[in-house]
């Protein structure tokens, strides 16, 4: 590292003060990034920024600026610079302001091929994220970017859902609320400017040995000759991939196969990211969480249009509204002036407003989207009995499954109560625990008493109560499309985890009552966009694609007590724990969603 201080001089007035101090402790960070290889290039504005390979500089390496597509996921990004640049000996490179884009659209650079100290190697591909290309325009000259195995990993992670290669990264439309959270989500991970994990802000714990490890495997082949290499061999025989951002993008979409656990053995003897995982993990799945005090054994969970997550605490008097993960995540709490009570189950309606099935004191309350409570709010009408669960319909109207009444009830979207509610289903109903609405508007009720799964018409005609003969004690219940998924165990003489798979017109799947893949005693159930099954249980989550499980034999764990579950608009999954008071997101685990789900129900 002597070599780096040696240049400070050189490096002061374009260096962020977080790189310089980086290269004087001898992490991984860039070279003298005033000079590198440019053909063809004008324009007195810069970025700059280095190439690492561990604690390697990277010479050689190609720079690219992308721009995510905006036709699909997936869609084709575009590529911004037209001339060449290249790393220098110390890994530095200097980018002039020859490139536009749109000022909405998200960007991030790679790196390819390149010589890391072990001969040129053309299976090197690295990346980092950096967010609004108008923003850093704006901001070129001061912003230093540090490109190496940490910043690839945070990348790839919470841009997966978006993503298929670093050329095919993009989202519907030119600013989608999910990819631009995805971006947000990465500098919560990982700082691009020292190229280290980030610092946490105040109640979040970072997966940081889980991220050093998925490095150190990263850079295990970064740092060789190329695609022949023992560690390279290695790693792409597990993935599938021939270059090592595909191969980190594999891991992450398939973080329990016990072909990418078993990775964990990679890293040679001295990684360069420390401390990493001291045991084969159970999966690679990236989980942040947070702990803020105002969490008292929370419980429910729904996401709104801007990602943010509304999160009810059964023993608090409150709701907690808390942002998608970002570098600034803080929450607020709302009382509803004082007339929240141990709430169970809420939702988000097309306008916004939140809706709590507030068990506690018996009523429903109704907040706005920015946590005043709504005019005629709490609702008492409807014959709410013990309310635990709720849902929107697409004309705002508010379905709650009732514990003790054995019924559901609707309310309109001003809080009257419909027709005759409360509806029993002429005696089908029995404890419901969940409450979902389809696209065409039924209404499906999951019964704890009974283990039958009820629907209903929008008009609250019971149309059918369905049972696979097995289930009992349905703790929730979840819809995409025409599928349902409705949670609870076996009966039997060993109570086993388990869910209903069925149609939403009642119709029981034969392969149901579905179990394995860590369903221990499933507390919550919601759908991903590609239309798996997300369950919260005991100590984890467990996912089916249909009634195949996609998790491993333990689930994706490390959760205490998670009651509710909730996917966002960027893929991230998102639990509410009430064993430790805390909410959990895996991030990019999952499809995007459309959120709220208000939005896709009916009629």
């Amino acid at each position: 590292m002597h070599g780096h201080v040696t240049r400070l001089s050189r490096i002061f007035f374009t260096a962020a003060p977080v790189a310089l101090a980086c290269m004087l402790s001898g992490c991984a960070t860039g070279g003298d990034s005033t000079v590198g290889t440019r053909t063809g290039t004008t324009g007195a504005t810069r970025l700059t920024g280095s190439v690492f390979g561990g604690q390697q500089p990277v010479s050689g390496a190609l720079i690219q600026l992308y721009s995510v597509g905006t036709t699909g996921t997936g869609s084709t990004s575009a590529a911004l610079i037209s001339t060449t640049v290249t790393s220098n000996a110390s890994g530095g490179f200097a980018i002039t302001g020859d490139y536009s884009c749109a000022s909405a659209t998200q960007v991030y650079l790679t790196a390819t091929g390149g010589n890391a100290g072990s001969g040129v190697n053309s299976a090197l591909s690295l990346m980092a994220f950096l967010g609004s290309c108008s923003t850093l325009q704006a901001n070129a000259a001061t912003t230093f970017i540090n490109i190496n195995e940490l910043t690839t990993v945070a990348a790839v992670y919470t841009l997966a859902p978006f993503m298929t290669d670093y050329t095919h990264v993009g989202a519907t439309g030119s600013n989608p609320v999910g990819l631009v959270n995805a971006f947000a989500t990465s500098g919560t991970l990982v700082n691009t400017t020292s190229g280290q994990i980030a610092t946490a802000a105040a109640g979040i714990t970072l997966p940081a040995a889980k991220l050093n490890t998925l490095a150190n495997i990263v850079a295990a082949c970064v740092n060789t000759s190329g695609a022949t290499s023992g560690p390279c061999t290695t790693l792409f025989a597990a993935t599938g991939a021939s270059e090592t951002i595909g191969a980190a993008l594999a891991i992450a979409k398939n973080p329990g196969a016990p072909a990418i656990t078993a990775l964990w053995s990679l890293p040679s003897a001295s990684p360069p990211f420390l401390p990493g995982l001291s045991a084969q993990p159970n999966d690679f799945t990236l989980a942040v969480k947070y702990a803020g005090t105002e969490l008292l054994s929370p419980y429910g969970i729904a996401i709104d249009a801007a990602g943010n997550a509304w999160v009810t605490n059964e023993a608090g008097s409150s709701v907690v509204k808390l942002p998608h993960p970002t570098a600034g995540f803080s929450s607020a709490v709302y009382t509803g002036n004082g007339s929240i009570l141990a709430a169970h189950g809420v939702s988000i309606d097309r306008s916004g407003n939140v809706w709590l099935a507030n068990t506690g004191a018996n009523n429903v309350v109704e907040l706005s989207s920015l946590g005043a409570v709504v005019t005629g709010s709490p609702y008492t009408s409807g014959g709410l009995a013990t309310p635990v669960a709720i849902a929107n319909d697409s004309g705002g109207n508010a379905w709650i499954a009732n514990l003790s009444g054995n019924s559901i009830s609707e309310l309109s979207n001003t809080g009257v109560a419909v027709g005759a509610t409360p509806f029993t289903g002429g005696g089908g109903v029995a404890t419901p625990t969940g409450v979902a609405i389809d696209a065409t508007g039924r209404v499906l009720v999951a019964n704890a008493g009974s283990g039958e799964l009820c629907v209903f018409s929008n008009a609250a005609l019971l149309q059918t109560c369905a049972s696979d003969g097995s289930l009992f004690g349905a703790t929730g219940v979840a819809v995409n499309g025409s599928t349902v998924a409705m949670a609870g165990s076996t009966t039997g003489t060993v109570v086993t985890g388990a869910f209903t798979l069925a149609s939403s017109t009642g119709a029981i799947n034969s392969a149901s009552p579905v179990s394995g893949g860590g369903l221990t005693l499933p507390t919550a159930v919601a759908f991903d966009g590609a239309g798996k099954a997300w369950f919260a249980n005991t100590s984890s989550i467990a996912a089916f694609a249909g009634s195949s499980a996609v998790s491993p034999a333990t689930g994706f764990n490390g959760l205490v007590g998670p009651e509710g579950i909730a996917i966002d608009a960027s893929g991230n999954v998102w639990t509410a724990n009430a064993g430790d008071n805390s909410v959990s997101i895996f991030v990019g685990l999952a499809a995007p969603v459309a959120t709220p789900l208000a939005v896709v129900a009916g009629p």
